[in-house]
């Protein structure tokens, strides 16, 4: 069996020659998850050249449907051979997994939309002028309500007492909170049911609450990822100041720091420690991490000539990332795949809270560069601070 895959701005067309039968499974399978991976709202496989599909095959095309489905996303079988239409008819299944070709060109760019690429390609639409408040929360209980973003040491707890010795790297995005307590052997979340949000302890973190300034999407160029302090920068210069942002996709590689224990039982903070109170009270990722998993990134940022336009308070956590000073935290999930049509921030809330999550960390940016990266995602920005 041989497979063509071809990639178009609003859809992937993958092309299967030969038999797809139980020996061809496994590879028909990889075929369609990197369709998957390529971030279209649409797949359309192409069966035409396919002179045998035994049950396994059809199977194997049923799982790829239904998980492309789970995420609002569209694949259909939009050519088959004789004999493939033949067994989708005796299996029933001719109405559910055939359909029409969709035309093969770009989305026409809306006029408020903004080209944000910087070594990467991506696109920005502006979608609301208003601003948000960002503000520090320490020691105290934190509402996480479906529209605040917030990134910082928290705890999972009743009350901020309850949650002693349990405070770590934690973020909250569309109500659902996660975060990797010190000492747990795996990091936790809690979500809301009833769609008031979330609370937890906040220990020091920054809040953020205000209306959806932009929503942007972005991809990789060849090789070279995007990285995280690249996107917040052009954020930044989309939304003509300081940003809130959260930024969902593939992750290519999570780089950074987390506590190795509770940061309300530290002598003092970070900032100043001696190198070895910090490595006792810090653990630092030695390499990138968790590359091909799905990846929720939630920070704020400003350009050097913002900087002031932030509150001082929520200014003074922000570090000078290359184009940018920034502040942001990863959580990393089990790989599931986000379309580049996805419209809606609760798309970051429900990924933390259904898939299982492997780390969160403080995002550090080395002096080799060495970053968070993506390879694709999508992202959305609250303007913050005051107007120029």
């Amino acid at each position: 069996m041989k497979a063509v895959l071809t990639d178009f701005p609003e859809l992937v067309h993958v092309a299967f020659h030969g038999r797809l039968d139980a020996a061809w499974s496994e590879s028909a399978s990889q075929e369609l998850e990197a369709a998957i991976r390529l971030g279209r709202a649409r797949i359309e496989v192409d069966l035409a050249q396919v002179t045998f599909i035994s049950s396994v095959g059809i199977g194997v095309l049923l799982r790829a449907v239904q998980r492309f489905r789970a995420v609002g996303g569209v694949l259909a079988v939009v050519d088959a051979s004789d004999e493939v239409h033949r067994m989708l008819r005796v299996s029933r299944l001719d109405a559910m997994l055939m359909g029409t070709p969709a035309p093969r060109q770009a989305a026409e760019r809306d006029s408020s939309s903004i080209d944000i690429g910087d070594g990467w390609s991506g696109t920005a639409t502006l979608l609301h002028a208003g601003r948000g408040e960002a503000r520090t929360v320490t020691r105290q209980m934190l509402h996480a309500a479906p529209g605040m973003l917030a990134l910082g040491h928290l705890g999972l707890a009743a009350d901020v007492v309850g949650a002693a010795g349990l405070f770590g790297e934690g973020l909250a995005v569309g109500g659902t909170v996660a975060v990797a307590p010190a000492d747990a052997p795996r990091p936790d979340c809690v979500a809301s049911e009833d769609g008031g949000g979330s609370r937890c302890a906040a220990w020091d973190a920054i809040a953020v609450d205000g209306p959806v300034a932009l929503r942007a999407q972005f991809e990789r160029s060849g090789t070279a990822p995007v990285a995280i302090s690249s996107l917040a920068a052009r954020l930044a210069n989309a939304a003509g100041g300081p940003v809130a942002f959260v930024a969902v996709g593939e992750c290519a590689g999570a780089f950074g720091a987390w506590a190795r224990t509770s940061p309300d039982r530290w002598e003092s903070d970070a900032a100043s420690m001696d190198d070895a109170r910090l490595r006792t009270a810090i653990r630092f990722a030695g390499e990138p991490m968790h590359a091909g998993e799905s990846m929720v990134v939630v920070g704020v940022a400003a350009l050097p000539d913002q900087r002031s336009r932030v509150d001082p308070a929520v200014a003074a956590t922000l570090t000078d990332a290359g184009p940018v000073a920034l502040h942001a935290h990863a959580t990393i999930a089990a790989y599931r795949p986000v379309p580049a049509t996805t419209t809606d921030i609760s798309a970051a809330a429900r990924l933390l809270a259904e898939q299982p999550l492997r780390g969160v960390m403080h995002a550090l940016r080395a002096a080799d560069g060495t970053e968070t990266c993506f390879v694709r995602g999508v992202a959305w920005a609250i303007r913050i601070g005051g107007a120029r």
